[in-house]
């Protein structure tokens, strides 16, 4: 695979050629993905899914929240290119591919700059075939304990690999109909050269209150405590190097 970039304008777009071609920036505009999406509305912080070239891809303009977004929308402080989020979530995918993990393949990003000193980012990548989130999951059936240890010691995977993932909640785990975990939405992530206990148990805790929240809010929730038993105890065990 390769990756090429070009700048146009005030936009610099980085792509995999083995997916999409140097036309690619008309992909990131409004009006193509209203026009060949199956979504009526491109909103910003939604994901929208759309075909091109035979494949099923996915775009996400990244957004703030908060005041800040209320005021700026979805510009940020532009520093030097590869200090923007949509490049460092880009080169993060390429880096966790190179090392085997189970996270969707990076198509393309582009960098819009707003001067004198904002940008907009915007990411697309490949839809992973099958699957549906955990949430989405869980919402209408259970998993058994086999299925939840595997998500654990996927979790570690990540984690002994020095994988930090900002906000790891079952929206941002996807499960295939073959069984296989992916991980997503790796915006504020990094690959640190050491990964902190603390950290790497920060985002086993986020994962877990994301499930106890989503069990509150839907009455028909198939998530119990054994289940996280499992998991936890599959992602103890991996950690540790017992697996």
């Amino acid at each position: 695979m390769g990756y090429r970039q070009f700048k146009s304008k005030l936009a610099q777009v980085i792509y995999d050629d083995e997916v999409v071609g140097s036309d690619c920036e008309k992909l990131f505009h409004r009006d193509w993905l209203v026009a060949n999406s199956r979504c009526a509305l491109v909103e910003r912080g939604k994901a929208v899914m759309f075909a091109y070239r035979g494949r099923e891809l996915v775009f996400k303009q990244y957004h703030r929240g908060g005041l800040a977004g209320r005021l700026v929308e979805k510009s940020y402080l532009y520093s030097r290119l590869p200090n923007t989020r949509v490049w460092r979530e880009f080169n993060m995918l390429c880096a966790m591919r190179e090392l085997g993990l189970p996270v969707p393949r990076p198509v393309a990003a582009r960098c819009v700059s707003v001067p004198p000193l904002a940008y907009r980012g915007a990411l697309i990548t490949e839809r992973v075939p099958d699957s549906r989130t955990l949430t989405e999951t869980l919402c209408k059936r259970p998993l058994d304990n086999g299925l939840w240890a595997r998500l654990g010691a996927l979790i570690a995977r990540f984690h002994r690999d020095n994988v930090y993932h900002a906000d790891l909640n079952a929206s941002n785990v996807l499960l295939t109909g073959c069984g296989d975990f992916y991980l997503i939405d790796f915006d504020k992530g990094a690959i640190r050269a050491s990964l902190s206990r603390q950290d790497a148990e920060a985002n086993v805790a986020r994962l877990h209150r994301s499930l106890d929240k989503l069990r509150k809010r839907h009455p028909a929730f198939h998530f119990e405590e054994d289940n996280w038993e499992a998991l936890e105890s599959a992602y103890r065990s991996a950690v540790s190097g017992d697996d």
